[in-house]
């Protein structure tokens, strides 16, 4: 019994009790990051945030082009314009999702990063990637957010991200979020 009240102490703690307003915000240019984030709102009851550049044209559509203006930008520190950010005053819990690209955050993700304040939010990274893993995402997401509450995140490889549902449900659950 005394497990149970912890968990659901520690689960209060994380979220901020009932009243806590959790978002997904997220960037995916092929969608995998997108299904990931489905996943995630879903099972948490999130409203949801697509970080999108301010031109829809501004990557170009040939995967290999897009990725060397993607490794120009992450070697130059450029940060891509994008949409207006929403007001997050209203959010507790922020899940932040990029692919990994280069072994990092795409670069729209920093600049969401760069311009939102997210101190004092619980901050939650998750990612998509064709073999990297992790990378350097999270470690990055959590540098860029010093003032934010961390929780461990998750890595899902691209072609899975359609069948992530359990794998989300058991992460979800591990790091002591609750889901519907």
């Amino acid at each position: 019994m005394k497990k149970i009240l912890a968990g659901l102490a520690a689960a209060t703690m994380i979220t901020g009790g009932a009243d806590a307003k959790t978002l997904v915000a997220y960037y995916s240019r092929t969608g995998n990051t997108m299904n990931v984030a489905n996943e995630i709102a879903t099972a948490t009851d999130a409203d949801m945030f697509r970080i999108e550049t301010s031109d829809a044209n501004y990557y170009p559509a040939e995967y290999t082009a897009t990725t060397q203006q993607a490794q120009r930008e992450i070697r130059d520190g450029t940060l891509p314009p994008i949409k207006t950010i929403p007001d997050l005053s209203q959010y507790d819990v922020i899940f932040i999702g990029t692919p990994c690209w280069w072994g990092t955050m795409a670069p729209p993700v920093r600049t969401f990063l760069s311009d939102a304040d997210l101190s004092g939010k619980t901050v939650i990274p998750f990612n998509t990637h064709g073999g990297s893993g992790v990378a350097n995402v999270h470690a990055d997401i959590a540098d860029l957010t010093p003032n934010s509450k961390h929780l461990s995140g998750i890595a899902v490889y691209g072609s899975m991200s359609k069948t992530s549902g359990d794998t989300v449900q058991a992460w979800l659950k591990e790091i002591g979020i609750p889901s519907e």
